[in-house]
């Protein structure tokens, strides 16, 4: 399948097929800059909102216990809108992602199937219509995952991750470095 192959990626090291794939990544989410950039925006707003609602239950607990019951309808309604907020934001998020996501893989599949046009008559004779589609629409359309989902979710929570650890090393440095340790252990397990 080697005449398939698109956009110079070719079969090497590892490290080289990661710079092929963040080039690719990169080819087709320059154009939409500042859609990428506002997603990141809703993307970092969301993952403050998570981080910040543990602690205004903090607060809402602490002036519980200490008896000053005023100002737990502030603390209530701080919960509230954080939380309201924290959906919105993901969902704005999620939205753009997927937006990003589409627009890139349309052109993507564009570009493909442009290459596939010019290819010789042979190529065509070995691979039927179906196949082809398949390839150029189905296989893009994992891709499209790839591109609306990663970015949410897997830097998504691995920025929420760093913000729980630095939040924990606010409060106890010793509890901070525990759990650094065992998220540093976790993802070499992982890994």
């Amino acid at each position: 399948m080697s005449d398939f192959t698109f956009a110079g990626l070719s079969q090497g090291s590892k490290t080289s097929a990661f710079r092929q794939y963040w080039d690719l990544l990169a080819r087709y989410l320059r154009p939409q800059l500042k859609l990428v950039l506002g997603m990141a925006v809703l993307l970092l707003i969301g993952i403050t909102l998570q981080l910040a609602n543990p602690q205004v239950i903090r607060y809402f607990l602490d002036t519980t216990q200490s008896g000053h019951t005023g100002s737990l309808f502030t603390a209530a309604g701080l919960f509230i809108t954080f939380s309201i907020l924290q959906q919105a934001f993901q969902v704005a998020a999620a939205y753009a992602s997927q937006n990003v996501g589409w627009v890139a893989t349309n052109r993507l599949r564009a570009d493909l199937t442009r290459h596939c046009l010019r290819l010789d008559l042979s190529f065509h004779k070995r691979r039927t219509p179906g196949e082809l589609i398949e390839r150029i629409d189905g296989d893009v359309t994992g891709l499209a995952n790839f591109f609306s989902e990663f970015t949410v979710r897997l830097l998504g929570n691995g920025l929420l991750v760093l913000g729980i650890l630095a939040l924990l090393f606010r409060e106890n440095a010793w509890i901070g470095l525990g759990m650094a340790a065992y998220t540093l252990l976790t993802l070499l397990v992982m890994h």
